[in-house]
């Protein structure tokens, strides 16, 4: 069972924020937030997306490097995944895995989005929010736990991988912390804890427990040439870490010696840490960049065997923590860390995932050992209690379960032929539901008339007025009352 977390103020002045069904709206994405941790030794950009790393025209900005400072261009791109095995059949069987999140192979496509709690584009729930910033500072505890602090939320209530690989949305939202420190020894490393809730009511109406939950980090790491990247787990004190590095130690242009990156798990709601080792293309011994949800799921999950072969080609790398099974409504919290270290003294002229030389006593991974020691103190004795994040930002607070006409999530979503929408009445009065194109063209009525409270089904054969099948993409479903408006958004695929 997960690590359930107490809920309190983790913000300064701040309100219970609603659920997700209360504060259904309009929720087209706004743009992209992206917040940076700055204040240590390294560099990494976090958004509200669900997506960390730094990518290679970052380089042209003084100071977004690995290390700050110096040439040493730590590129990479990563991101949370999140799977499960939910009741997306609305048929009380939870017979259907779903992976959601960053995809290292198309960086393009990201499942997540921002918080879809509000439409101001200046509303905080859109955005990354940072302890350093003075116009955040407010909405942070009066006694930091760290020397920076970001703070952002999303979900996958509309989960979309693309058209021609569309994904099962999974029914979860993410609370994130991540804590930057300049102290010695953590000053070199970022630390991450997620809150996730089960919002599966936003899916199906009645909501359904996800079973086997994993949460994981996908990574693109391009320490050096990303031709002769790699990387192996590592057991530090008993317990695991997945290393990434530069197998020959030579690049053209840096400093020094390159070193190495450390993912660590922190906080683990289950009893497993499943590791692996991707490629960009198809190579004897080594997975595929799944694509799917069923292949994503499978490699987080350990269902596919993990590999570490020899490097010599451009590596993705996979580590994921669980699992567990998340009741509607209930918290579950994981927690990994980003640690940087560069190689000191003498290393291998060429470091395999099968050299010998690679364990946790090697000289020339002090620094870094130090470095994992030091996260997992400070996590336990500053970070692991903390409340979860379940109280967010002030802002004008939505009525209560019930008490507001909403429309719900639309199923199947993505559809090919129908989907079915459910809308709940709260007061009596007259409604329409309509369908709308991604450019806000009307292009069908599902109902309207007066109704009385009560839940509504209506079902969308995806045409239009004039009886015209529907071109793929992204539609917007309105419930327009005397309440106001509640909105969800639907995908439809050939």
């Amino acid at each position: 069972m997960p690590r359930l977390i107490p809920t309190g103020l983790g913000l300064a002045a701040l309100a219970l924020l609603p659920t997700a069904a209360q504060a259904q709206r309009d929720i087209a994405p706004s743009a992209v937030s992206i917040g940076a941790h700055d204040v240590n030794e390294v560099f990494l950009r976090v958004t509200n997306r669900g997506a960390y790393g730094l990518r290679r025209g970052d380089t042209e900005t003084p100071g977004n490097l690995f290390p700050i400072s110096t040439p040493n261009a730590y590129l990479f791109g990563s991101g949370i995944w999140i799977g499960g095995i939910g009741d997306v059949d609305a048929n009380g069987v939870p017979d259907t895995i779903t992976t959601i999140g960053y995809n290292p192979q198309d960086t393009n496509e990201n499942e997540w989005i921002e918080g879809a709690v509000g439409q101001n584009p200046n509303d905080p729930r859109f955005r990354v929010l940072d302890s350093t910033e003075p116009s955040d500072q407010q909405l942070f505890p009066a006694t930091p736990v760290a020397q920076q602090e970001l703070f952002t939320v999303y979900d996958d209530r509309f989960s979309v991988g693309s058209i021609s690989q569309p994904s099962i949305p999974l029914g979860v939202e993410v609370r994130q912390r991540s804590f930057a420190f300049t102290e010695a020894d953590l000053d070199t490393a970022v630390i991450f804890q997620w809150d996730i809730l089960n919002i599966s009511h936003q899916i199906r109406a009645s909501g359904y427990t996800i079973q086997d939950l994993w949460t994981g980090i996908a990574l693109d790491p391009d320490l050096g040439d990303p031709e002769d990247d790699t990387a192996a787990p590592l057991e530090i004190d008993g317990a695991p870490v997945l290393l990434v590095w530069d197998t020959d130690f030579v690049e053209t242009g840096f400093e020094g010696q390159p070193g190495f990156l450390a993912l660590v798990p922190l906080d683990n709601p289950g009893t497993d840490v499943n590791m692996t080792q991707l490629s960009d293309g198809t190579r004897p011994g080594v997975q595929p960049v799944p694509q799917t949800d069923r292949s994503q799921y499978e490699s987080l999950s350990g269902l596919r065997g993990p590999t570490f072969a020899s490097p010599f080609f451009d590596l993705r790398a996979l580590i994921g923590v669980g699992p567990v099974d998340l009741a509607e409504g209930a918290v579950a919290r994981a927690a990994m860390a980003f640690v940087w270290a560069e190689a000191v003294g003498d290393v291998p002229e060429v470091l395999l995932p099968s050299s010998p030389e690679l364990t946790p006593d090697a000289p020339f991974l002090v620094d870094l050992v130090a470095a994992v020691r030091a996260v997992r103190e400070v996590y336990g004795e500053r970070l692991e209690d903390l409340p979860a994040l379940l109280d967010f930002p002030a802002e004008p607070q939505e009525p209560g379960p019930g008490e507001r006409d909403v429309v719900l999530q639309n199923y199947p979503n993505p559809f090919t032929d129908e989907t079915t929408i459910e809308y709940s009445i709260a007061e009596e009065g007259d409604v329409t539901l309509e369908v709308f194109d991604a450019l806000g063209q009307p292009v069908f009525t599902l109902a309207a008339g007066h109704r009385t409270p009560a839940t509504y089904t209506v079902a969308w054969n995806g045409r239009s007025t004039n009886g015209r099948e529907v071109p793929s993409g992204v539609y917007v479903i309105r419930l327009t009352t005397p309440q106001g408006t509640s909105a969800v958004r639907a995908l439809k695929v050939r």
